[in-house]
């Protein structure tokens, strides 16, 4: 049970370090959000959206069902596409009772058998990777007071602590 409670603690500071961020990028002037940078994708905003498609990519994966989210029609869309997959990674690991199931992956990118937790942290992983790409991409284009993201620092706020 105590494995359980780890994966959700990891989605639950997922979803509490990308509205951190969506809150910051939210502050700053929507131009520089669009600005091409050099990264591994060409912008803040795309980045973004590189990481809502991996959280959407992989509950896909855990729950079966394919994203069904449209493509964002503006920076806001993306924010709100993002937020909404964290919460509903949560969601689905909280009605969770194991994530010992294997599941078959056959991609062009991967392919194997893994277990949930294998997928699940590898995704938030995933995820917590690309928030530092936002605050490099956010530095060089001038934007300050990012906040911070670190889980010991999510941990730390948490009551009892």
């Amino acid at each position: 049970m105590e494995a359980n409670k780890q994966i959700i603690e990891q989605v639950k500071f997922n979803l509490w370090a990308n509205k951190r961020v969506v809150a910051w990028l939210n502050d700053n002037d929507e131009t520089l959000i669009t600005k091409e940078s050099r990264s591994s994708f060409p912008s803040i905003i795309k980045t973004v959206d590189h990481i809502f498609e991996g959280e959407a990519v992989y509950l896909g994966i855990l729950t079966g069902i394919p994203n069904q989210n449209p493509k964002p029609e503006s920076i806001q869309d993306s924010y709100a596409n993002l937020l909404a997959q964290s919460t509903a990674f949560v969601s689905y690991a909280e009605g969770q009772s194991h994530f010992n199931e294997l599941l078959e992956i056959d991609s062009k990118y991967l392919k194997g058998s893994f277990a949930g937790h294998e997928l699940i942290q590898h995704c938030m992983n995933h995820s917590t990777y690309h928030r530092g790409q936002l605050v490099t991409l956010g530095h060089q284009l001038g934007l300050t007071k990012a906040p911070s993201t670190d889980m010991l620092f999510y941990l730390s706020k948490k009551v009892g602590r």
